[in-house]
């Protein structure tokens, strides 16, 4: 399991001062968000990719169109990742995946606005293989339907036995990555943003959550 840090930002100085920092602590994988990339273009994947050459990028790209165009423009500008959206039409989402593998981009394909994921997720299944599926419950949606992060949970998991990798996302904490650590099941990735982003010292949270799903895991297992 690995955290990857989502830097839903819309500040390319802060962005890449972040990276160098979390990346001293041991950075695996860092977002370039989609309102980063909004402001920037895809210029600022490649300026996180140069802040930290070692650690895999993901341009949150949310791709709705033009599947192998934008799957293309993610690698040109050092993408190891290319996000596009689950919620779109499927030709779009086997453009995506099959350019993506073509030009050594891994493509996960992300959840967020599905009614039923894990339904969505096979139907998918049956037509391309990506590598990765993103079970993401949206801020809005917590706030104003109750769902609670155990049910993100439970739907990654059935996901993940269809033996395709998953990660999770939407407003997770260490509470939330002790509660996975502790669960015994395993999640190939686990997005926090604003927890790290937002805290006085984003190298410290970054170092005590890193830290909370490594020992929690090992002592589970």
């Amino acid at each position: 399991m690995k955290i990857q840090v989502a830097l839903d930002l819309v500040d390319l100085r802060r962005a890449v001062e972040l990276t160098r920092e979390l990346c001293e602590a041991g950075l695996e994988v860092v977002e370039a968000g989609t309102p980063l990339i909004k402001m920037f273009g895809m210029p600022a994947v490649s300026a996180l990719k140069t802040a930290c050459p070692r650690a895999e990028v993901v341009a949150d790209l949310k791709t709705a169109d033009v599947g192998s165009l934008e799957a293309r423009m993610a690698r040109e500008f050092g993408a190891d990742w290319g996000t596009v959206l689950g919620a779109t039409n499927i030709e779009t989402i086997e453009e995506f995946v099959k350019e993506g593998r073509a030009v050594g981009l891994k493509t996960a394909v992300d959840l967020i606005g599905v009614g039923d994921p894990l339904s969505r997720a096979r139907e998918i299944l049956q037509k391309v293989r990506p590598d990765l599926f993103v079970v993401h419950l949206g801020i809005d949606v917590q706030r104003r339907t109750g769902l609670r992060f155990e049910n993100l949970l439970e739907v990654a998991w059935r996901l993940r036995g269809e033996g395709v990798g998953v990660a999770i996302a939407g407003g997770i904490t260490e509470r939330e990555v002790e509660l996975v650590a502790r669960s015994g099941k395993l999640i190939d990735i686990i997005i926090v943003g604003r927890a790290i982003v937002s805290d006085p010292s984003p190298k410290t949270k970054f170092i005590m959550i890193n830290k909370i799903l490594k020992l929690t895991n090992s002592t589970a297992l």
